[in-house]
Formats: structure tokens, sequence, C-alpha cells
């Protein structure tokens, strides 16, 4: 990915925003002081907020703090892991002030951590006017996963990471959800910059299909200082895609010490081999710089859950006896499980002090995974196969290279009691298929046994604008954003898709292409690019001491499809120190993606056959919306999705140490984007035979805006937290998601497709919207800590998932019962440093 011209402009505009803001000069004083414990010692690490500016600093061994700051009233808030987080007013007059704390310790309780997500101030996630989880560092380290959709699923109830498997690319990049809604539906920050989405779309069988979202495996955990869950729509106060909600990833600023992690384990069944080895290490740069970097390798192997296949593996022999090889095939042919991956990371956070009132960040990294999965076994006797070439039959593979780049550049600039940040994001995706242990049929014994089958490519260049500080009481935000995304397809090698006109073993018409995932052909080939250009305002509004009023607007304009306006009105109230209500009312949109616009291509999917009782392969031919065929079925052009959300809720401490919250939750969703169901030419011609004639296909699929739904849920936290002596704590958790998602309404059908409604979204596709995510997920923890010594045991639920082979016989759906899952967690940690956890 060529980059070297959005590097250029990024060094343009942090030159031209310099000398613009620093010709910007006001009278500024000292705010300083000292973070001690209640014995009077400083404390190292703690970290501290200037709320209307935006600005932070950790402190370093003495314990000092110090900005530089106008005339005005400001709100410091301080927050240290193992100390109950403080806020102090300070007023700023012609006279340098000093503002001292005292830390009293405390192990972390749920909802006391600052947040800078769902709020333009520094707020604790209970005091925020809608819901915010936060997973910390530690209860990362502690969740046991090894890869960050994982971690998240396994802390966060309301958040689901499907798996898949023989589903293609969608066993490597996995899609994960907010709320039991899509994938490209949830809106990815990172350090409150917008994260790219991944280059592959879900074409097959698999929820979040004909989506594509944020790959957040790219991003690796041990670079991870904290995870922000707003759970809640978001649209105007972030931009499109958060319709679910948004997640805010906030990479490591340490540096204090160089941490050194190795996990290893498998599963009880002997496979699944997973190792990790991260190192991460920071370094301070000038008085409040710092760069912190992170190396992280994964290996992952593979699982096989897959049974005996009791079919016919070879053709009988002259006399109708069966092939002698019948009784010693390996019957255990497929591989059902998880795919094997290696994955290589690099991350960096960065920050440099440019005199007293601006600062130059940078932040992003590098990702390289590869991944190896498998296809349906093809038989000795399947028409697919070569004998000659696979006497035996074959398992083909998928194998697929990702790569992911990413770097955020900006520029802080404070004047007087304001802030400005200008910054440029720059991010990519590369999602390449290398078919092996195959054939392309068609070429017979010729054929080669592997092929490249193309490359998809997507790359994000953002351009932020954002002031935010005070006008009197009210905490003020407003901003511009400019973005361009590019998708590309690129064709495989000739040999992954040719038909090379050799007949199959029985003398029929060889199916073309490389067995398991037809490469990508010429005439698949796209390059398209789309601009973006929004504004924003966000204001948080005081009246009276108990009420807070949240109030945010925002404008988008696509240059292909239009624009659109979405606004949100949030509010909390304070009954008393102990209980207050919140709740929120937004609309908003999310454009459709170029992947959904432009992908193409022919893929083999499975269909169930009434007549065998098998799932039969067939070549399903995906065309772009716009293009001649989905025309001819009277197709309009995609429009975006627009919502409609609501919440409400209440936070409650009844006691000290014990908190509660639970928020209702619903969302609206019209013209929602989804792949239709297959047309298939009718036997002896009929109407959909007639539209296919001219382009030579047997059936196709395309996007369209064909369903709207409907998503209602509540999710409930619980935590208490207890001393028990000096150096001693319990703490418990219990966390729930329920949700539904029905769909609503009659489908979208054109006049074209008059009648064949449940042809363009047949009862498969309704079902894997409402019933193939699980509807109730479950997390309860508890934790006894005791000097270094420290025991966890959790308890997740993941509730009752759907799967529907066809679109006309429910008598052989599936219903997987909801199961528990236990983690147990035995660890010490030395004074050294050294920490080893079973």
């Amino acid at each position: 990915m060529a980059f070297s011209s959005l590097f250029r402009g990024t060094a343009v505009l942090l030159t031209v925003t310099l000398l613009m803001f620093l010709s910007v000069m006001a009278q500024e004083q000292s705010l300083s002081g000292t973070i001690n414990d209640v014995n009077g010692q400083p404390l190292e690490g703690a970290e501290v907020t200037v709320a209307e500016l935006g600005l932070t600093q950790t402190t370093g061994a003495d314990g000092r703090y110090g900005f530089d700051v106008a005339a005005g009233e400001y709100s410091l808030v301080v927050t240290l892991i193992g100390y109950l987080p403080q806020e102090q007013l300070a007023s700023v007059g012609a006279e340098p002030v000093t503002l001292d704390f005292q830390m009293r310790r405390v192990l972390p309780q749920f909802g006391q951590e600052v947040v800078v997500i769902g709020t333009r101030a520094a707020r604790t996630a209970l005091e925020t006017p809608v819901p915010v989880d936060v997973l910390s560092a530690e209860t990362i380290a502690e969740s046991g996963q090894t890869e960050t959709s994982r971690i998240i699923q396994f802390l966060a109830p309301s958040f689901n990471f499907s798996t898949s498997t023989i589903s293609d690319g969608t066993d490597i990049v996995r899609p994960s959800t907010l709320r039991g809604l899509g994938p490209d539906q949830t809106l990815v920050l990172v350090n409150g910059k917008r994260r790219h989405n991944s280059a592959l779309v879900h074409v097959n069988g698999s929820v979040g299909r004909g989506t594509a979202g944020v790959d957040l495996n790219s991003i690796p955990a041990s670079a991870i200082e904290k995870i922000e869950i707003l759970r809640d729509g978001a649209s105007a106060q972030y931009g499109s895609d958060a319709i679910a909600g948004v997640l805010n990833i906030v990479l490591k600023d340490q540096t204090d010490y160089t941490d050194i992690q190795f996990t290893g384990g498998q599963t009880y069944k002997g496979d699944g081999e997973t190792f990790v080895v991260s190192l991460n290490h920071g370094e301070k740069l000038g008085s409040r710089g710092f760069i912190n970097m992170t190396g992280e390798w994964r290996d992952r192997g593979f699982t096989n859950r897959s049974g005996a296949d009791p079919r016919q593996q070879y053709l009988s022999l002259p006399d109708g006896s069966p092939d002698p090889r019948e009784f010693t095939f390996n019957r255990i042919n497929h591989r059902y499980g998880d795919a094997e991956s290696r994955d290589v990371h690099f991350f960096f956070n960065s920050e440099v002090a440019l005199g007293d009132r601006s600062d130059l960040y940078f932040f992003g990294g590098a990702s390289a995974r590869r991944g190896e999965s498998a296809g349906f076994y093809r038989r000795s006797l399947d028409a697919r196969n070569v004998p000659g070439k696979h006497p035996d039959g074959f398992l083909p593979m998928i194998n697929t290279d990702v790569e992911d780049l990413s770097l955020a550049t900006g520029f802080r600039h404070r004047f007087g009691s304001w802030a400005m940040d200008a910054s440029i994001t720059l991010g990519g995706n590369s999602f390449n298929f290398f078919i092996s242990n195959s054939v392309n049929a068609s070429l017979g014994p010729t054929s080669p046994p592997e092929a490249d089958a193309g490359t998809l490519n997507f790359r994000q260049q953002t351009f932020n604008l954002d002031f935010f500080g005070k006008a009197g009481n009210v905490n003020l935000a407003f901003g511009a954003e400019i973005r361009r995304d590019n998708y590309e397809i690129e064709a495989g090698d000739l040999a992954s898709y040719v038909d090379g006109g050799v007949p199959d073993q029985f003398g029929g018409r060889a199916a073309a292409g490389i067995q398991v995932f037809p490469g990508f052909r010429p005439s698949n080939q796209v390059d398209e690019s789309r601009r973006n250009i929004a504004g924003y305002v966000d204001a948080e509004i005081p009246v009276g001491e108990n009420f807070l009023l949240a109030l945010a607007g925002r404008g988008e304009h696509y240059n292909d499809f239009g624009g659109n306006v979405s606004g949100k009105v949030a509010g909390r109230y304070e009954f008393s120190p102990e209980f207050a209500v919140r709740g929120s009312v937004s609309n908003g949109f999310r454009a459709p993606s170029l992947h959904q616009a432009f992908f193409n291509n022919t893929s083999t999917q499975f269909v169930f056959s009434q007549a065998t009782g098998e799932l039969v392969p067939f070549e399903v031919g995906t065309f772009a919306n716009n293009s001649p065929i989905t025309k001819g079925f009277g197709v309009p052009e995609l429009t975006e999705e627009t919502s409609v959300s609501y919440s409400l809720g209440f936070t409650a401490q009844p006691a000290q140490g014990l908190s509660l919250t639970a928020d209702v939750f619903k969302t609206d969703i019209d013209d929602r984007i989804v792949i239709s169901g297959q047309f298939q030419a009718e036997p002896g011609g009929g109407p959909i035979a007639d539209i296919l004639l001219p382009f030579g296909a047997n059936a196709v699929q395309f996007f369209t805006n064909a369903i709207d739904t409907e998503t209602e849920g509540i999710d409930v936290v619980l935590a208490w937290f207890k001393p028990i002596a000096d150096d001693a704590s319990f703490s418990f958790t219990a966390a729930a998601n329920w949700n539904r998602t029905n769909v609503v309404g009659t489908v979208k059908t054109p006049p074209v497709l008059a009648g064949l409604g449940e042809t363009l979204f047949d009862r498969i596709e309704r079902e894997r919207v409402e019933y193939a995510q699980p509807r109730a997920l479950y997390n309860i923890s508890s934790k006894v800590q005791k000097a270094g010594f420290s025991g966890l045991i959790r308890f997740n639920y993941f509730g009752n998932v759907k799967t529907v082979e066809s679109a006309s016989n429910p008598n052989i759906d599936q219903v997987f019962e909801g199961e528990w899952l236990t983690d147990l967690e035995f660890a010490h940690r030395w004074r050294n440093g050294l920490r080893l956890a079973l």
C-alpha cells in the first residue's frame, strides 16, 4: 500500500496548522501540584486530566504535575489504578495556582474509571449520560484470552464475536457485533480516531453476511491500555457507522517499565495449540513526551471437531461391489473448527511537546496474519475431482494473507480556555486468497495444485479538525471531518478462474476455477473511491445542580449518494449522590460501504437439496449493485441505512463499594443492506431464466436495501467491592445483556420481482438476522486478592443460536442450546514485577 502522497500531505497540513496556531498567544499561568497518598508519599503513574482542554499528564517518581493555562475555571481529575479517583476545581487568575491531591488506596471499582467517550468532559463511567463500559489493562490480562475480539466478548456481554468455519475468508477475519446488530454498525476508534474497516466482505453463511466490519484482532491486546465501549447510538457525535455504539481502544502510554508476556495453552482435545509472546516498552521524551512500543507474535493451531464422513468415497467396481479402499479410507476427512493462524504485530504510541502549549502526537501500527482454513472435502468420485491428481479425493485449503497498516499524526494546541486538535489518520487493509491442495477440474491433468485467487484492498484517509473547551459552564466541542475511502479487487492467477474446457471425469462440463474458491477474474476488478465531508457540534449543559443535558448534531455529505443529518439528545438527572437516571434519543445513518456497492465474484456455496438431503455445491455469482444484471432485476441503487435509537436507565450506589446500572434500549433501522437470496434459472425457462440468459449466469445474488429491523434489549451491571484487610480485598461483578432483533414489515421487492420477496430475502436470511447471535449473554466473576496472590472465577453464558439450511423446510433447522463456560485463574505477582498465572 502506497501512502507516500498522504505522508507529504500530512507534513504540509501540520506545518500550516503549526504556523496558524503558534500565532495565537494568551497570557498563561502555571497550574501545578503534587499527587500523594494518605501518608504523604508521592505517587508515580497518576493520570491528571484538565477536562476542559483535554490535557493529560502522568506523574513521575516525585508525584508532580504541571500545566500552563489561561485564566479561567478548570476541573482537574486524577486517576490511578488502585486509588479512588478525585476531582477538584481550580480558579486560575493572574497568579500561579498550586493544587495538591491526596489519594485513598482501594482496588479498582466498576464505574469509577474516567472515560473520554460518550462525553466531552472527563467523567467517570457512572457520571456519563449514556452507558459506557471500561475494560482496563488488568482486566484484559486476566481474561485468559489472546485475541482482542475474544477478550471483549468474554468481558462485555453486549459484545459478540462469532466463530465460523468453512466460510472462506470469514474463517480468519471473523465478525464482531454490539447489541446484536451488524459488524459495520459499530464505529471503532483508536485513541479517539476512526479505525479503517477490513477489506473482506462476509458473503457466506455467517453472522454479518453482507457486511465489512473492523478487524479488531489486527490490534494486539498487549498494546492496549483500556477499551471503552459506548453502548448507545452515537452517529451524531462520532459519525456514521455508530448506530449500535462505539468502541474506543486506548493505546498504552506508560514509560515506567518493560512488560514481557508469554502465554501458552491448548484445548483438552489436544489441538488448538496457542502461543503468544509480547513485549511492551516505553521511554520518556522530554518533560512530558513519551514513546511506547509493542511487538507481539501469536501462533494458533487449528481445531477439528468434524465427525466421520459416511458417504461413498470411490466409484463402485464394474461388478457393482464397493472399491476396497472404502474400508481403509480415513473418514475424518473434513476440518471443522478454528482456522490456523500466525500473527505478527507492531504498534506504537508517541507524543512530543512543542513548547508549553502545543503537542505533536503519532500512533499506529502494522500487522501481518497468515491463515489456513479448509473447504468441504472433494471425494474421489466427485465430478470436481481429477482422479489422476487426487486419486483419493482432496481437502482444498484456503491460505489467507492479511496485512494491515495504520498511522495517525496530529497537532494539539491550547489557546485561552480552548484547545484545538488537527490530525490525519491513514489506514489500509489487504486480504489475499491463495488456494492450495486443490485443482481446476476444467484444466484436467495439467491443472496446478495451487493458485493465487486474488486480493481485496481497502484504504482510508481521514482528516479531523476539532475544537473543544468551555463557554461559561457549558462544555462545547465542534469540528469537521474529511474522509476518502478506496476499495480494490485484484484478479487472481489465470488458473484460479479460467475455464479450460476439459470435461470432468464423467464427460460432463467441468466447473471452472480452482476448487473451493474460484479466483477473481479480470472482469471482477474494481478500483473505486469515495469522498465524505462532515461537520458536528456537541454540547454538555449543566441545568441547575442535578441535571446534565447533552446535545449533538452532525451533517455528512457523500459525493456518491448525497447527505444526511443526525442529532442526539441525552440527559442525566441525579436525585442524590447514590441514584441517578439517564436516557437518550438519537437518529443516525450508515452509508453503504464501497464493499457493498462494488463487490462482485463467483463463489461455491452450498444449498440444501430436498432430493438428496445433502448440502449441494452451487456456483453463485455475486453482482455489484450497479451492474447490468442487477438492473435487470429492477434493484434500485443502494441508499443509506437510517436509524432511531432510544435508551433509558439508571445508576445506583446504594452502599460503599456497591453499584448497579441498568439500561433499556431500542434501535429501529430502516433500509438495512443485505445480500439477497439466490435467484436460480428455472429448468425449462421462466422469468428468472429470461433475465439471466443474456449474461450466461445460472444463479445470482446482490446487495439491496431490502429490510427494516427492530432491536430491543436491556443491559444490567452489578458490581461489589469489599476490602477484607489492609492488603486483601474481594470483588464481585455480574453483567447481563438481553437483546432481540426482528425483521419488521414486508421485504422491499422491486416490481420486476413481484411475488419473489421470499427469494429476495428468504427464511434462511431472516433467521440469520434474528437468531444467529445469542439473545442472552451473562458474565459473572469474582476475585479475591491478598498481597501478591489472587484467585479469580468467571462464568460466561452464551444463549441459544439457530442455523437454518433450507428456506422451505423448517424441520431440519438446528437449535444449539445455550452454554455456560467457566474460567479459573490463580496468579502471583512478585515485587520484581514477575507475574505467573495459571
